[in-house]
């Protein structure tokens, strides 16, 4: 008998004892017999062989998929009726954190879910640096630059970083004078056209005596001084001086100086971080009076309350490439830090009175689900009765936008917020009473802001969690979120207008939900348990622009709520799609025509990885440039007999996925217009279309040559 018939005959063995050696056994106990087999081993001398494994997602005899359950969340558990046996399918996108640069989590047969290796988005070329992005859960490679001045490196891109440990030189810089270096990599030193810096230290420092705007220039300047806050990169800053002397003599009124500097755009589409301290004595860290900065911003804004009379207030303004700056200086009576700082003296207004707020230099001490780069100044309004509220807020001055909260009485307790202006922040029937409104902004502005007030009106039942009408599954519905509150606090849209409805699962089943937004705006859905707080979120989209998504596979049976919520109040498209929960298809192989994996009729959940695989098929949106065939890609077949909507989604995909949807009984078909999706975003590749009757290839695939694993949801549903 050959080694491979002696493997055949022991595995029959196995399957027919099974009934009589298991019979009482225990699950932990079952699989000690469970050997799985490998068909495909090499036909060889068996002799001191072991048993080769068989299927290992094969469990004991059942009759029903309730004696199936091998206690581990990540497997689909199901009873294979074909044979009598149980079937515990690894599902790891069950697995997946929120996180992409700790790697993509896998479910382990009989042990769970484990981590998987780290990204490291390494690509083996000395002349990119890698990193891993979380926020677009990407990686990239950027060109190499270690001085982090903006300019690769000339040993990789010719004529470029002529000295890549020096952020003083690089192509991008001026030449200056009498330095012997060649600060401009062009291979000259001091040529002609050279420049020396202007007020680069304090011994040149320029001097400043009367409020204005003096036109500066960090042109062929570089960082020589310190302070507790500079631009994002500050080994490649350059910084100028400003010497303002406060007017009078002793004994006169202290004055206050207020330095707000602006940068100008060294180049057409380019921006130019800055960031300015003002200390007493120049360059001296310790003697610093204020310091502003907003990561990214063109402006900054800092001010020296009661400095005395006849001293001199340094500005130190560094940029973060070498441009044009603009620094207006206003020298004005001194005042004291305002004392509206916290809720312990929030300053009152009238209602219906606008008043105005300089966010210069208010201390961080109010948390809030909206984001601000500055701190906060409180105001309180008092209602005699009950009343709906809303507080419009405008940027009068400076880079940024407000955002206001809207606070209770104790004012630790965050009733409603917004950043920008429009829509404002709006709260129903407030109750008679004081209430306190916080307001900051993303940027050094002055804001403008008014309580207003209105008849009290009744939520909708939309505007709550607990009575949150229900939703139909699989169908679009249109949401007006124009006259809805940011009353919804579950963290996945700090300030965003919100709406809730009820699903109900009657079995385990796989949810999509999907939210459209208008294209000039930013929105976001989330998945969560009935009580909607901040615990409770099962997925949650993030703020984006459209379409947003979740996903969760085999949600259990049970109630939940969909959020949907935007920033503008405009109206947005809910679908909710369900299906009961199946088991994942591995997809390998598939890499062309001939192999093309077929999807059954009703769609199906497939995972795949084009690591290995080849490039067959060029796309319409693929970047330019790519060779014929484009990125590593698998395909699928769909066939429709009917006109049908299909909806198909990559969310968990670990890398940026093209997919691109063909037709045609010939393989691989034509490419159907505007069904050609890249996904650069996280929740990668998705379509959405009603397809006519016909055969269609799913051509999954990367953009600009990326590969790696791949999920793929197909819901085939009635147009």
């Amino acid at each position: 008998m050959t080694g491979a018939a002696r493997k055949i005959t022991a595995a029959l063995a196995v399957v027919t004892l099974w009934p009589l050696l298991h019979a009482g056994c225990t699950s932990d106990e079952r699989e000690l017999f469970v050997r799985p087999f490998d068909a495909g081993a090499a036909d060889a001398d068996a002799s001191d062989e072991e048993l080769p494994d068989v299927d290992p997602t094969l469990g004991g005899p059942c009759s029903e998929d309730a004696q199936c359950n091998d206690g581990i969340d990540c497997t689909f558990d199901r009873c294979d009726l074909a044979l009598s046996r149980c079937r515990n399918v690894p599902d790891n996108s069950l697995c997946q954190d929120a996180t992409y640069c700790n790697g993509r989590e896998v479910c382990v047969l009989r042990t769970g879910c484990m981590p998987g290796p780290t990204v490291t988005c390494q690509d083996d070329d000395p002349c990119t640096i890698d990193r891993c992005i979380e926020a677009s859960k990407s990686c990239t490679h950027g060109p190499r630059d270690l001085d982090g001045d903006g300019d690769p490196d000339d040993h990789c891109v010719g004529k470029r970083d002529c000295n890549d440990i020096d952020p003083n030189v690089s192509s991008l810089r001026a030449e200056v004078c009498g330095n012997f270096v060649d600060d401009d990599c062009d291979g000259q030193i001091d040529e002609a056209g050279c420049v020396q810096p202007d007020s680069d230290v304090c011994a040149n420092a320029r001097i400043v005596t009367a409020s204005g705007t003096y036109l500066m220039s960090t042109v062929a300047a570089r960082k020589d001084y310190a302070a507790t806050c500079t631009v994002s990169n500050a080994a490649a800053a350059k910084d100028v001086v400003v010497a303002i002397k406060v007017p009078g003599a002793a004994g006169d009124p202290p004055q206050d100086v207020e330095v707000w500097p602006t940068t100008r755009a060294p180049a057409p589409n380019t921006k130019n971080e800055v960031a300015v301290a003002l200390q007493s004595t120049c360059g001296q860290a310790a003697s610093e009076l204020a310091c502003s900065h907003v990561a990214g911003a063109t402006a900054a804004r800092a001010i020296a309350r009661s400095a005395p009379a006849g001293s001199t207030v340094y500005a130190i303004v560094s940029t973060q490439t070498e441009g044009p700056i603009d620094v207006k200086v206003d020298i004005r009576p001194g005042t004291t830090k305002p004392t509206n700082e916290s809720c312990a003296a929030p300053m009152p207004v009238a209602v219906d009175t606008p008043f105005t707020v300089a966010l210069v230099d208010p201390g961080k001490d109010l948390a809030s689900e909206c984001v601000a780069a500055t701190g906060e100044l409180t105001y309180a309004f008092t209602l005699t009765e009950p009343r709906d509220v809303r507080v419009f807020a405008s940027t009068i001055k400076g880079e940024g936008v407000p955002v206001v909260t809207l606070r209770d009485a104790s004012c630790t307790g965050e009733l409603r917020c917004r950043e920008g202006s429009t829509p404002p922040a709006f709260a129903r029937s407030l109750p008679a009473g004081t209430h306190v409104v916080s307001v900051a902004a993303t940027g050094a502005i002055d804001a403008s802001v008014l309580v207003k007030t209105y008849p009290p009106t009744t939520p909708p039942p939309n505007q709550d969690c607990a009575t949150a009408p229900p939703i139909a599954p699989n169908t679009d519905v249109l949401v007006d979120l124009s006259a809805q509150e940011d009353a919804i606090k579950n963290g996945c849209f700090g300030g965003g207008l919100a709406a809730a409805y009820d699903l109900t699962l009657t079995q385990p089943s796989d949810v999509l939900v999907v939210g459209r937004f208008p294209s000039n705006e930013n929105g976001a859905v989330s998945l969560n348990h009935v009580g909607c707080t901040k615990a409770d979120v099962l997925a949650c989209s993030g703020r984006g622009p459209t379409p947003q998504r979740v996903s969760r596979r085999n949600l259990p049976a049970g109630t939940y709520r969909v959020v949907v919520a935007d920033e503008l109040g405009q109206t947005a498209k809910l679908s909710v799609l369900v299906r009961p929960s199946l088991p994942p298809t591995n997809v390998s192989g598939a890499e062309g025509c001939g192999t093309a994996l077929a999807v059954p009729a009703g769609g199906g959940f497939f995972v795949g990885d084009t690591t290995l695989a080849k490039g067959d098929l060029d796309a319409g949106c693929d970047a330019a440039g790519q060779p014929i065939g484009g990125a590593h890609d698998q395909l699928l077949r769909l066939d429709l007999t009917q006109q049908r909507r299909v909806v198909l989604d990559m969310i968990g995909s670990e890398y940026t996925t093209l997919l691109d949807l063909r037709q045609g009984a010939a393989c691989p078909g034509l490419e159907v217009a505007g069904a050609c999706y890249v996904g650069f975003g996280p929740s990668r590749s998705f379509l959405d279309t009603v397809l006519a009757p016909g055969t269609y290839w799913l051509q999954v695939d990367g953009y600009n040559g990326d590969r790696g694993k791949w999920n793929l949801d197909v819901r085939v549903l009635a147009p």
